[in-house]
């Protein structure tokens, strides 16, 4: 008799955005991505995902997470206290440790053929995260190119408030166009100075690239930098196997 394979479910709760997939044989296999607001179509999904062996991340209040949770019934919610397959010891506060800062490093730990990896995280921030032979070390957290953009028009009188656009020149022949320039430009130069860096100091080196803006950046290294949208979520799924 042939038996069936083991269906998981991760459910990945954002400010705004429900991210849930299912995995199968260690590959997902359905995945779908739901507006908070649109709560019937969420209700309707995650009430058929409530038998599955599934994991909840989540960084909403306390209120919409047993909303969450009583809808899903989830095996594991990954919390401060959940046993994870890296250490996050040499940490200095690890009760501060964001949920994605964890699983992007349990993921690259796995599937990195060296003992060093590294992920950088390019979404609402640029995150940095090192994990050597299977020991969180830490990283960075700096502003992302939105953020940028925000903080320009917030903390000046006169700069307005910019759409995120490709722009490539580094001299601006407007208002708009410099700040634009200045915003990926600097970004860009940031994440290659980092890049080399950590290339410099930690031989072998493999590096993930993950985050909603991930493809604004241009890898002058990709032949040896992995991209990969669901980075976050396979960590997720990594930690839920690990538990069960």
């Amino acid at each position: 008799m042939i038996k069936e394979p083991v269906k998981y479910c991760v459910v990945d709760v954002g400010n705004t955005r429900v991210k849930v997939l299912d995995f199968e044989n260690d590959e997902i296999v359905w995945q779908r991505t739901i507006l908070l607001e649109d709560t019937k179509e969420l209700e309707n999904i995650l009430s058929a995902k409530n038998s599955l062996t599934s994991i909840l991340s989540s960084v909403l209040d306390k209120k919409t997470n047993d909303w969450i949770i009583n809808l899903l019934n989830p095996t594991l919610v990954l919390n401060k206290e959940t046993p994870l397959p890296i250490r996050i010891d040499d940490y200095e506060t690890p009760q501060t440790l964001g949920a994605d800062r964890i699983a992007n490093a349990v993921a690259a730990n796995q599937y990195a053929e060296h003992d060093h990896s590294l992920v950088i995280d390019i979404g609402t921030c640029i995150k940095f995260d090192l994990v050597i032979k299977g020991s969180y070390q830490g990283g960075s957290i700096a502003p992302g190119y939105a953020m940028r953009l925000k903080a320009m028009h917030e903390f000046t009188g006169t700069l307005p408030l910019l759409e995120l656009e490709d722009f490539k020149p580094f001299i601006g022949k407007s208002t708009k166009q410099s700040m634009l320039s200045g915003v990926n430009n600097g970004v860009q130069a940031e994440l290659s100075g980092f890049i080399a860096y950590y290339t410099q100091q930690y031989q072998p080196l493999t590096i993930f690239l993950t985050g909603g803006d991930h493809k604004r950046f241009d890898k002058e290294l990709k032949n040896s930098i992995f991209a990969d949208d669901n980075l976050t979520v396979k960590g997720l799924y990594i930690i839920l196997k690990h538990n069960v």
